[in-house]
C-alpha cells in the first residue's frame, strides 16, 4: 500500500477525499485544451438530524451505502465533506449525464428504505461548458448549486450550467485559488513527514505504525461490510547470519526479503516491515483463514525458492489469523497472530500455522 495513496482516501467511504479531488482537478484544468464535463453532486439532507436519531453508527453505515452506490457508476467520486459527494461525467452528451444522474437520485430514493428515512439527498448535476475554468469556478459552481437546491430545488434533482461570467468577483477568485494552492503545497509538505513518520528506511515498505493503522481501517471496513480478512505474521528463520558478514549485508538481505514477500501479493493486500528486525505483516482482505492459508503457503515456498542463490538460503516462519473469529479488536488479532507465529517457529520453523 502507497502511503501517499492513503491520505487521498476517505476510509469510511473509499472513495477520493478532498484533497484527492483538488489534486485531480487542479491538474485536469491546468491541462492544455478545454473540454466540457459535469459534475453530480449529492448533498444529504439534514443528515444531522439523522444522526442525532439513529446515532452515529447508522449515519456511517449511510454514508458507506452512498459511496457504494455512487462507486457503481464507475466513474471518479469523492467525499468532500462530511456528508457531500462529488462523481465526475466526463463521457458522453448532457442529456446522457441528465438520464444517467436522475437514475442515481431514484436509486437513493429507493434503497434509503432501509434506513427508513424518505428523501435522503438532494441530487444536483452541474454542467460545465467549454471555456477555461479556475478551481475557484468550481467551488464558486458547487456552492451556487447548493444554495439552488436548498432554497428553490426543495432537497431535489436539480440541473444547473455553470460558465466563467457567472462567478463572483475577481478578488473572490483570487482568494479562492490561493487558498487551493496553499493547501495543496501544505498536502505536499505532509506527503514528505508522512513518509519519513510511516515507512520503513529499509524497505520503503510501510512501518509497524502505518500497519496498526490499516489493521484498525480493515476491522472498521469488515464491520460496515460484514465481512472477514486476514493477517499474517512472518518472521525470518536464522536471518541474523546476514548480521555476521555485516550490517549493511543484513539490510540487503532485508530489502530482497520484502521484495519476494511483495511480489507474491495480490493486489490490494498490504504488507508492511514490522518494527525494524526481520518480522513483516500482512492483511489479507475479504479473505477466509482457508483462503490466507493458500497465500501464506506461497509466500513461504517463494521465499524458499528464490533464496536458494542467496548467500545463505533463508526460510520464513508465518502465523495466521482472520477477523473476527480470532479477535475482534487490533490487540486481540495481534495477540493471536503473534501466537500462531511463535507456534510456527516452536513446531520446527518453515511452516504456516493458524491461530
Amino acid at each position: 500500500m502507497d502511503n501517499h495513496f492513503v491520505e487521498r482516501i476517505d476510509p469510511l467511504t473509499g472513495s477520493g477525499n478532498l484533497l484527492a479531488f483538488l489534486e485531480a482537478f487542479t491538474s485536469r484544468l491546468d491541462a492544455p485544451g478545454e473540454t466540457s464535463f459535469s459534475l453530480l453532486m449529492v448533498d444529504l439532507n439534514k443528515f444531522g438530524v439523522f444522526n442525532e436519531e439513529h446515532g452515529r453508527k447508522q449515519g456511517d453505515a449511510v454514508l458507506h451505502w452512498i459511496g457504494i452506490v455512487l462507486q457503481d457508476t464507475n466513474m471518479p467520486v469523492y467525499r468532500i465533506g462530511g456528508d457531500e459527494f462529488l462523481v465526475v461525467f466526463s463521457e458522453g452528451l448532457p442529456a446522457e449525464r441528465e438520464t444517467f444522474a436522475r437514475a442515481v437520485f431514484e436509486r437513493l430514493n429507493l434503497e434509503s428504505e432501509q434506513f427508513n428515512w424518505t428523501n435522503p439527498a438532494s441530487v444536483i448535476l452541474i454542467h460545465f461548458l467549454k471555456e477555461k475554468l479556475e478551481i475557484a469556478d468550481i467551488w464558486i459552481a458547487i456552492s451556487d448549486a447548493l444554495f439552488d437546491a436548498k432554497v428553490y430545488g426543495d432537497r431535489g434533482f436539480l440541473v444547473n450550467t455553470y460558465t466563467h461570467a457567472s462567478a463572483g468577483n475577481n478578488y473572490q477568485i483570487r482568494v479562492i485559488n490561493t487558498l487551493t494552492e496553499r493547501l495543496l503545497s501544505f498536502a505536499n509538505s505532509l506527503d514528505t513527514t508522512h513518509q519519513l513518520a510511516y515507512s520503513d528506511p529499509i524497505t520503503k515498505l510501510p512501518n509497524s505504525l502505518a500497519a496498526e493503522i490499516q489493521l484498525e481501517q480493515a476491522i472498521r471496513q469488515s464491520q460496515l461490510d460484514k465481512t472477514n480478512f486476514s493477517i499474517l505474521f512472518i518472521d525470518g528463520d536464522d536471518l541474523r547470519l546476514y548480521n555476521t558478514i555485516s550490517y549493511s549485508a543484513g539490510d540487503e538481505m532485508i530489502r530482497r526479503l520484502s521484495e519476494v514477500l511483495s511480489q507474491n501479493l495480490r493486489p490490494g493486500d498490504f504488507i508492511a516491515r514490522w518494527r525494524s528486525g526481520d518480522e513483516f505483516f500482512v492483511i489479507l482482505p475479504e479473505t477466509s483463514s482457508e483462503k490466507a492459508m493458500m497465500v501464506g503457503e506461497r509466500l513461504r515456498s517463494a521465499v524458499e525458492r528464490e533464496s536458494e542463490s542467496w548467500q545463505f538460503p533463508v526460510t520464513i516462519s508465518i502465523g495466521l489469523a482472520t477477523y473476527p473469529k480470532h479477535g475482534e479488536t487490533a490487540r486481540e488479532l495481534l495477540n493471536a497472530v503473534e501466537v500462531a507465529s511463535k507456534l510456527a517457529k516452536d513446531n520446527g520453523k518453515n511452516q504456516v500455522v493458524i491461530s
